[in-house]
């Protein structure tokens, strides 16, 4: 869900843009800013560019960045179900092995081409790091142990190991064990429920941190697990969309029961979803304040630069009230300089 339009800092461009161009622009001159700021207002686009715009007026950082995840998701997903659909038309056995190689080599790079925006389940994950969802059989121990055990995992190795302990208690409760393993292990961003239909105890964590699990250990107090030296967890991951549709692409149909047709419909879903995050982008783009019409924004600067004039050298005050203003509605800060 895409937070609202806030008001807040304007994009700037890249510190190294005006490096690669050739030549170095001339100022623009008035009635060229003036022509520039009304054709910016002409038609509603989604969206202008990918992360940063040049018309700075229109988007804030944290909603280009929101379009710019929903735009690569969106993109992502239409290429895989467009490959998907063309592995179902009649094609020789060459173009047939050349097209199964092409959407493998997608799947494969889903986290590069996709930008973190879809996850193995091949759902998106537009405000959050895409998870992984795995299981450790080793410590479902902890949560029926009747007796008192210090525990201390690890992760990383030699120097570079990180550790977070907690206490087990005959007394605990199972939602009080699983708060205990929630306030250790969170140290590691891992995250830990109890999924009741299936009687499992399942973790969460960030895709991007999976390899460092390799390193995952845990010492006890002999009790679940040994007191002298450190046990090796093996986190096993999930069962996935990722994993069915790889199968599917090497013909291994007897591993899963997944077919292309439940793959297609599987990614139209949330494409459906995209766009119903996208009609909500556009609402919130056109119910903002009425934008300031040219000659206003031109009035607007030239008050700007008379204060800046009349400041004698208290930029860094001034400067502290702009920034405030970037904290309010447009209207008010309008309202506000201009006095009426």
């Amino acid at each position: 869900m895409l937070s609202p339009l806030s008001p807040g800092s304007f994009n700037r461009p890249l510190s190294g843009e005006g490096a690669t161009r050739s030549q170095p622009s001339s100022a623009p001159t008035v009635n060229e800013v003036i022509e520039r700021v009304s054709s910016s207002r002409h038609g509603l686009r989604f969206p202008d560019e990918l992360l940063i715009s040049r018309d700075p007026q229109r988007f804030n950082t944290q909603l280009n960045l929101q379009i710019t995840a929903v735009q690569r998701a969106t993109d992502y997903l239409a290429e895989a179900e467009l490959s998907l659909r063309g592995l179902a038309q009649a094609m020789s056995r060459e173009k047939r092995q050349l097209q199964l190689r092409r959407t493998r080599q997608l799947v494969e790079r889903r986290v590069q081409q996709s930008g973190g925006t879809v996850d193995r389940n091949f759902n998106t994950c537009l405000d959050r790091p895409a998870q992984i969802i795995f299981q450790c059989e080793a410590l479902e121990a902890l949560l029926i142990t009747e007796q008192r055990e210090i525990i201390t995992f690890g992760l990383g190795e030699g120097t570079f190991r990180r550790w977070a302990s907690l206490v087990i208690t005959p007394e605990m409760s199972l939602m009080q064990r699983i708060f205990a393993l929630n306030r250790a292990l969170g140290q590691f961003r891992i995250w830990c429920y109890y999924d009741l239909p299936k009687q499992q105890l399942l973790f969460t964590l960030p895709e991007s941190q999976w390899l460092q699990q390799a390193n995952w250990t845990v010492r006890g107090g002999g009790v679940c697990f040994a007191a002298d030296s450190l046990t090796l967890l093996h986190p096993l991951p999930t069962t996935c969309f990722e994993q069915q549709l790889q199968h599917l692409l090497t013909g291994e149909t007897t591993a899963v029961a997944l077919s292309a047709e439940q793959a297609i419909r599987h990614l139209q879903q949330e494409r459906q979803k995209l766009l119903r995050q996208r009609q909500q982008v556009d609402q919130q783009l056109a119910q903002r304040s009425i934008p300031l019409e040219s000659q206003q924004a031109y009035r607007l600067a030239q008050l700007v630069r008379q204060q800046l004039a009349e400041c004698h050298g208290g930029f860094r005050s001034l400067n502290q009230a702009l920034q405030c203003q970037g904290n309010l509605p447009l209207a008010v800060v309008y309202q506000l300089i201009i006095g009426e």
